[in-house]
């Protein structure tokens, strides 16, 4: 290992004394097809692991999988209770079905998103912009789950608009809008 450098996935390899393949088998919690790996083997990878303080390359296993495991919350402002219970509300709600949460403040959503930054996002707060109007159809277009949460989103609780959904906030608590959020974003994620 480079001195100064993050562990590798092959510098676990070689303390453990197996292969790459091994390696991402046991870190990825597959059996390994057709070949077992022991008990001691994975132990060892572990061992490895702990030793080096190996943490896996997101944006690597990303590429790889074409998708992030992450969820952008995007939120106007903070200082708002509404949109800060929101955002706090996501982050937690998110995890617990897979989704790592960023949180993104005023229009940077735009730029994070069209960059590939994560699966899907949920954004909150003032009225669409043409900026954001843009940004939302063209993430439409690439299929990217997308939810905003609207003081007005017209007739209905739930409107779908060009490959995006939105949520009229009403009078609903956000603990009620975090959880119709979630269920929305999740429908588009897993379609």
């Amino acid at each position: 290992m480079r001195h100064g450098s993050n562990p590798t996935i092959r510098d676990v390899a070689e303390v453990a004394g197996v292969s790459l393949t091994t390696v991402s088998y046991v870190l990825s919690g597959r059996s390994g097809g057709t070949t077992r790996i022991s008990q001691a083997t994975q132990d060892r990878v572990h061992a490895a692991v702990r030793e080096l303080g190996y943490v896996a390359n997101r944006a690597a296993q990303g590429m790889r999988r074409g998708r992030t495991e992450l969820v952008a919350v995007a939120v106007t402002d903070l200082e708002q209770p509404r949109e800060r219970a929101l955002a706090t509300l996501l982050a937690g709600i998110l995890p617990e079905h897979g989704y790592q949460v960023v949180i993104l403040l005023g229009g940077s959503w735009r730029q994070f998103m069209l960059s590939g930054g994560a699966d899907g996002v949920i954004r909150t707060g003032a009225a669409e912009t043409d900026n954001d109007a843009a940004t939302t159809a063209e993430l439409a277009g690439r299929g990217v789950a997308q939810v905003l949460i609207a003081d007005d989103a017209g007739d209905g609780s739930l409107a779908g608009r060009g490959g995006y959904d939105v949520l009229s906030a009403g009078s609903d608590s956000p603990e009620v809008l975090a959880g119709r959020a979630v269920a929305v974003l999740l429908g588009r994620l897993r379609s």
